[in-house]
């Protein structure tokens, strides 16, 4: 039975107990009790009899027993609802034969793939006999979710045989900051500048003490890292060329410049303003006669027990990580897990480290790059290409461009500090 004929039964069951409600309360106020006599008046009125009662319960009971049937209904109708939200997107995964794993897509990949981009080099559009220029394909990241900035719906978890090797790629600094979206050619946040604290016991009926927090609004714009690389119009055509292309040159150049820019940009456009140039950082923790690590936890402290804000991430330079990677102990033996072990990821004390070399030989970054830092990014990496460039027309060459846009906002310096002399 469907929802609708149960709410009409139960509206007619209802009207049902209504109207033999008002019968019998009817009737059992006109009842005549005691008849009129010379010296009194009439008595009417009764209570209900047992068998008024019953009829009456009989009915309520039923229309109990449909309003029950009707709200199983209704839980049923929103368990449904519920089903519908968690699987919202797995609607379209192949069915039968097992879960479909979905292949992250890397950003070449995304770019021989697009549509419009295989629509443009199937119909000729490169071999135009004037200047060309394709269609704009933007990329975004190959993160594991369905927001905006995914390279694809929810994965669906491979289960394979056995333990695999452990597998990863190198940490860059832009994993250990916070990440954002922006639509807009400026970020205005409010900065942390002064913090006292003057917190402490006091008697009853005492002055409280008053602590210091001062903000300064800072406004950081939205620049922009780009280059370009030429290929021969049969490079273009070669999908699985231009992919790699794309993956290994063209991304790789971008991550390094953007890497560089998020430690070291001098703030003057069309640079972004880096970390390290920043006003108000920790005050440098000098190396002397400690070892690499021992200087690292040090300033991992004095943050951590000044700014009241634990450090969640480090970034030192690829040669400073080698004395690290190769300290021994008397015995010659590696304290670290030698050459003979799987390659692990970077960490040290527990904590992910950022081996790059856009940070300065013997200087190393501690901070809380989560909490106190974001990279805002307007849009994905966006390719395009065309032959309008010099005489790369009549040579058959393509330039094909890639860049990006974005903006970091570093919301309290003094969460970041370095570590000078390293060795």
């Amino acid at each position: 039975m469907n929802t609708a004929q149960l709410e009409t039964d139960l509206k007619a069951t209802s009207a049902k107990v209504k109207a033999l409600m008002d019968a019998t309360m009817t009737a059992c106020a006109e009842t005549v009790v005691t008849a009129a006599t010379a010296t009194t008046p009439e008595v009417t009125g009764r209570l209900m009899t047992a068998e008024e009662k019953a009829a009456i319960q009989g009915l309520l009971d039923q229309g109990k027993a449909i309003k029950a049937r009707l709200d199983g209904h209704a839980n049923d109708a929103a368990l449904s609802a519920e089903i519908a939200k968690l699987t919202a997107g797995l609607a379209d995964r192949p069915v039968g034969g097992g879960l479909t794993p979905q292949v992250r897509k890397s950003m070449g990949q995304q770019l021989v793939d697009n549509p419009q981009w295989q629509a443009f080099i199937k119909a000729n559009g490169h071999r135009s006999s004037s200047a060309w220029l394709s269609p704009m394909v933007e990329l975004h990241a190959t993160t594991l979710d369905t927001s905006a900035g995914s390279g694809g719906p929810l994965i669906v978890t491979d289960y394979q045989p056995g333990v695999l090797p452990l597998l990863f790629k190198r940490l860059t600094v832009a994993d250990l900051i916070a990440p954002g979206t922006t639509d807009s050619n400026s970020i205005t946040y409010m900065k942390e500048t002064t913090f006292t604290n003057a917190a402490a016991a006091v008697l009853e009926g005492g002055a409280k003490p008053e602590s210091t927090l001062i903000f300064a609004q800072v406004t950081d714009p939205v620049t922009k890292i780009a280059h370009w690389l030429p290929i021969t119009e049969e490079m273009l055509e070669d999908f699985p060329a231009s992919q790699s292309y794309v993956d290994a040159r063209l991304r790789l150049g971008l991550s390094i410049a953007e890497e560089d820019q998020l430690l070291n940009g001098s703030g003057t456009l069309p640079n972004m303003r880096g970390i390290l140039q920043r006003v108000g950082l920790t005050a440098a923790q000098a190396r002397g006669a400690d070892t690499n690590a021992d200087a690292f936890f040090k300033q991992i402290t004095t943050i951590a027990s000044t700014i009241f804000i634990q450090p969640d991430g480090l970034v030192m330079n690829p040669a400073n990580w080698q004395t690290i990677q190769l300290t021994k102990n008397a015995a010659g033996n590696y304290l670290g897990s030698g050459p003979w072990a799987t390659a692990q990821p970077a960490q040290l004390w527990g904590y992910p480290v950022a081996v790059t070399p856009s940070i300065v030989a013997n200087t190393g970054l501690v901070g809380a790059f989560r909490q106190c830092a974001q990279f805002f990014r307007k849009g994905g990496v966006r390719v395009e290409a065309s032959n309008a460039h010099m005489d790369f027309f009549v040579k058959n060459l393509v330039a094909i461009r890639c860049e990006e846009r974005g903006a970091l906002a570093v919301y309290r310096p003094a969460a970041f500090g370095t570590v000078t002399g390293l060795n």
